[in-house]
């Protein structure tokens, strides 16, 4: 079995408050918190109030890099997680924000770096 070098969770958040959405503040405040709860290195954050409404907020951390989308108007969160040090803590980085934004519902997936696609997918010829 192949063993994968990286973990990715990438996902969706619903149903949050469009004020927490819009603060710039308080994105970045749940990223730096969402990082150092979950046990990974916290280098540097940058975070941008975009003209047209949301906040755009990517961690750059030991292990890789976390990024944060919002979407007030929609009442959404999109979120990108991917660590090379364990699928645990890439997900706890998930679950923190989830509670933190006090999102009423999700979508997520995990992707594993170093597993080809095929090799997970059971293949059948006709």
């Amino acid at each position: 079995m192949v063993e994968a070098f990286e973990f990715h969770v990438i996902g969706e958040m619903v149903g949050v408050d469009p004020a927490m959405l819009n603060d710039q503040e308080f994105v970045q405040e749940a990223v730096v918190t969402s990082v150092i709860r979950s046990g990974l290195t916290l280098f540097e954050v940058l975070t941008m109030k975009r003209d047209e409404g949301g906040v755009l907020s990517i961690a750059i951390i030991g292990e890789s890099h976390v990024a944060v989308h919002t979407w007030p108007d929609q009442g959404k969160v999109t979120v990108t997680v991917s660590s090379c040090k364990d699928p645990e803590s890439t997900w706890q980085v998930f679950w923190e924000l989830k509670e933190i934004f006090r999102a009423r519902d999700y979508q997520a997936m995990e992707l594993r770096s170093g597993i080809l696609l095929t090799e997970r997918a059971v293949l059948t010829v006709p």
